[in-house]
């Protein structure tokens, strides 16, 4: 899109000042902060600060290889792979990309914010992130093979600009660079400029190839980054990264096509409307019959394999298991994605009888989906992407969204208005809405700080096929409340009045009283579009925007946090909570912010697995490279330990 010159206070009159409905790009980043459709929502509110290096005494091996299909797991790039972590890893801002999860290039730093929320020019292009190789090997292989140029080395890459995201125009830039290490030097290699012309039409994603040659890099010590130029006031210029493969033998022209099988994206879910909803109002009715499984294979013959699921309950008991079926599938770009209803459409396929049970309290369940090409697994090019976890929470609200947000929704008009369309099965009581709002420009957000636009949260009855009819209930004027405590990053606006509404369809929003108005986080994944209405003055409109809004009503009572939150330390004296624990891929350390305070993983033979220092007061430590199993964390100060405990991971 093109950018004016302009104060990013109003970016409404700079982006579309004649739309009565329009998307633009957000101020932030909320995945880092808030992730509502994870396994332990109140858990995942806090901030996930950017994983510690995995200790490494020598340098990597080729081949390298990362397609981020990791991306249900962490939103960071892997720390056994990358030296930092300013990219966004997600699925949610490429379109048909080569795997699941990609890297994707912004204005915004590795805390979801921008790295200039000051900054006036928009039309300016500043250095924002970079995507940083571990040091490798290039002067021999694990086999004692010395590296010379004739082994044809070759760095290849797939990119995307814009995807689900905002265009890169002429002068933001994606370039990659290449490390000396005898010379202590990078040297630019590629780059790739964008453009002012947006072709919406085009969503495929390009190879790239780089001939390695210049006997200055076959040495110990190699690296290479990406970064990228953009405009560091937003989420702004994206470009997305796959399929990153460095290894000897490269064909140029021959070696483009890949064995590998692999999701394409998260499969939608299993209920009929919703991604969450409150567990007393879930019923039988409430299972889908069209959700989606996008698998595709890469290579250039047919593979034969077998999909599957298994669901889990809170507590990791298999409750379920779909056995799905076999199929022979093509190469993707003769015959797509695979069309087999018992893979592509489970809930479609009549061996599918699965209904969540009645739930007498809140609960999660997790989603395996896994591919399994048999004995012919050993030969996939990327077995990671051959599994991918899908959550389906009910707790105590409704949602559409995957719990992401690719772009900001507003309507424009005095007195506009937004409302989703909800469903309620039983007598429940209405006590609060979670809505994403824009922390426009990032000028005034501190914690508890509030914008300038009021608005007021608004219920109106159903009027049958033209949306919304009469209002039933408009709550006392408030205000946006933004936060920058990396905690609750959706904020809970409570009624002033709680609402007890009867079996039936509603409509639930809110009005604005700015002109401009107030831009609402938006979901490009998840298409509930059918079910999001607007008013501008004219009357309310069906939106035409495939995707959903993240406006959670909130029902019922205070639902509590999952099982172990409250047990977060072994008694009152540690200075550091732990949590959650048992994890799956990442625990938590919060406490005090102290110096010199590193962290040590222990397994149960002593040794040192992962270790790092304490940076933040709540600080992430990823463990997706460690076995399920017991093991043993030890913080320590100038290597005095302060406190010690048992952690338990179930992958």
């Amino acid at each position: 899109m093109t950018r004016f010159v302009c104060n990013f206070i109003f970016p409404f009159l700079c982006l579309s000042a004649f739309a009565q409905e329009s998307l633009k790009p957000l101020s932030s980043n909320l995945s880092y902060v808030y992730k509502a459709l994870g396994p332990n929502e109140q858990l995942q509110q806090q901030n996930q600060q950017s994983p510690q290096n995995k200790p490494q005494s020598t340098s990597l091996s080729i081949p390298f290889l990362d397609d981020f299909s990791y991306c249900t797991k962490t939103k960071y790039p892997k720390a056994s792979l990358w030296a930092d972590s300013n990219v966004y890893i997600n699925s949610g801002f490429p379109i048909a990309p080569p795997s699941i999860g990609v890297a994707t290039f912004d204005g915004l730093n590795k805390h979801g914010y921008p790295y200039t929320p000051g900054l006036l020019n928009l039309a300016s292009s500043k250095p924002a992130d970079t995507l940083t190789s571990l040091p490798i090997n290039l002067y021999t292989t694990p086999n004692s093979h010395t590296i010379i140029p004739t082994d044809k080395v070759g760095l290849t890459f797939y990119y995307q600009a814009r995807g689900n995201g905002e265009n890169p125009e002429l002068n933001d830039s994606l370039i990659l660079d290449l490390y000396k290490p005898l010379l202590n030097k990078w040297v630019p290699v590629w780059r790739k400029q964008g453009s002012n012309n947006v072709n919406f039409s085009d969503t495929a994603f390009y190879r790239a190839f780089i001939s390695i040659k210049d006997p200055d890099y076959f040495h110990d010590g190699f690296r290479f980054r990406f970064r990228n130029k953009a405009t560091t006031a937003g989420d702004f210029d994206h470009w997305n990264l796959d399929y990153v493969y460095l290894n000897m033998n490269r064909d140029s022209i021959g070696d483009t096509l890949y064995n590998d099988l692999t999701f394409a994206n998260v499969p939608t879910p299993f209920l009929k409307d919703y991604s969450a909803m409150p567990f007393q109002q879930y019923k039988s009715s409430e299972m889908s019959h069209k959700n989606s499984v996008l698998i595709k294979n890469n290579y250039s013959q047919q593979i034969s394999f077998k999909y599957e699921n298994k669901l889990y309950n809170q507590s990791g008991a298999n409750v379920y298991s779909y056995p799905g079926s076999n199929d022979n599938l093509g190469p993707f770009k003769s015959v797509g994605y695979c069309s087999f209803q018992p893979i592509s459409n489970p809930a479609g396929d009549a061996s599918f009888t699965y209904l969540f049970p009645n739930m007498t309290d809140s609960t999660d369940f997790m989603i395996k989906h896994v591919v399994d090409r048999g004995t012919t697994s050993s030969s996939d090019f990327i077995l990671e992407n051959d599994t991918v976890i899908q959550y389906h929470p009910f707790r105590n609200y409704y949602a559409y969204d995957d719990g992401s947000a690719e772009a900001g929704y507003y309507v424009t008009g005095v007195g506009g208005k937004i409302a989703i369309k909800i469903r309620v099965n039983v007598t429940d009581t209405l006590r609060a809405m979670r809505i994403y709002f824009d922390p426009v420009g990032m000028v005034s957000v501190v914690s508890n700080t509030h914008s300038t636009s009021h608005f007021t949260m608004s219920i109106w009855a159903d009027g049958g096929t033209n949306g919304p009819g009469s209002r039933i209930h408009l709550d006392a004027a408030k205000l946006p409340i933004f936060y920058d405590t990396n905690f609750r990053a959706i904020p809970e606006y409570q009624l002033s009045q709680k609402v007890i509404l009867g079996p039936g369809t509603y409509y639930l929003g809110f009005q604005q009283e700015s002109p401009d108005g107030i831009a609402v986080g938006f979901d490009k994944n998840y298409d509930s579009h059918t079910n999001t209405y607007f008013d501008s003055g004219s009357g309310w409109t069906q939106s035409v925007f495939r995707g959903s809004l993240l406006i959670h009503p909130v029902f019922g009572g205070y639902v509590p946090p999952p099982v172990g939150i409250n047990e977060y330390a072994k008694n009152d004296k540690d200075l550091f909570i732990i949590y959650p624990n048992p994890s799956r891929e990442e625990f938590f350390i919060s406490g005090p912010q102290l110096p010199h305070v590193t962290y040590h993983v222990y397994n149960t033979l002593g040794q040192d697995l992962l270790n790092g220092s304490l940076e933040n007061t709540k600080q992430a430590v990823n463990t997706s490279t460690l076995s399920s199993g017991i093991y043993f964390l030890s913080l320590k100060e100038n290597g005095k330990t302060l406190q010690q405990q048992k952690i338990i991971l179930q992958h």
